[in-house]
């Protein structure tokens, strides 16, 4: 079928880019000093600030008044954002995509997990056909980094550290991923955003879920842009 060698395709990709970096990336500079800026605290301190929260849970761990304010300010970084996404496009995946418009923002304070549970996308409706980046906006290290499967279904874990600024796409859909409780004793923040190849655009949109902490569907001209870059 041909949706099926699409899906092969896609999954083919998603493994070739998994563990890419950008490390000298001025987009990602330039968008995480923004949001730094906007939010007015200083963000490997956050825990200084806001908070405690309760222990992160699966759907309920992108809702806080501090999510809200991360997200609040966004509509300040769009061009930044947009510009990054550019980036990943023209220098890793080098054909033009559907981007997620509004990207994931994530913060993590020690003695919590920034991630409600260990997990693949796939279990909350993401489709195969996407790829998945995370940008860090601080540090990212050892406990407070995002713990990624290295081999798929192996449960053999290992952090996906990042300093700040630096972008990594990784197989988001055939790795469980997740948090551990944050020993750091600092906070970190981050975003996730995913791209669907326009090659891939009708069979990824087709029979598309929606989002479990928006209710958004995973369509053009909703969770994604309506024109890809």
């Amino acid at each position: 079928m041909i949706t099926q060698s699409a899906l092969s395709a896609a999954q083919q990709r998603r493994r070739d880019l998994h563990l890419h970096r950008l490390q000298d990336c001025a987009e990602a500079r330039a968008f995480a000093s923004a949001v730094a800026e906007a939010i007015g605290l200083p963000l490997t301190q956050l825990h200084a600030h806001v908070g405690p929260y309760p222990l992160f849970q699966p759907g309920a761990d992108n809702s806080t008044d501090t999510h809200q304010r991360f997200y609040a300010q966004h509509p300040q970084q769009r061009p930044l954002y947009e510009a990054l996404c550019r980036r990943l496009i023209d220098d890793v995946i080098g054909e033009p995509c559907h981007v997620q418009v509004i990207p994931t923002y994530r913060f993590g304070l020690p003695g919590n997990r920034w991630v409600g549970s260990f997990h693949r996308d796939s279990d909350f409706g993401h489709s195969g056909y996407e790829l998945n980046a995370i940008c860090a906006l601080t540090p990212m290290p050892a406990s407070a980094a995002l713990h990624v499967e290295q081999t798929a279904g192996a449960h053999d874990f290992a952090p996906m550290e990042l300093e700040a600024g630096e972008v990594i796409l990784f197989d988001h859909i055939d790795r469980l991923h997740g948090c551990p409780l944050n020993r750091e004793g600092v906070s970190v923040a981050s975003i996730d955003f995913r791209f669907v190849p326009v090659r891939f655009a009708a069979a990824a949109f087709r029979d598309a879920a929606s989002s479990i902490n928006t209710g958004t569907a995973f369509l053009p001209g909703h969770y994604f842009t309506a024109e890809p870059l």
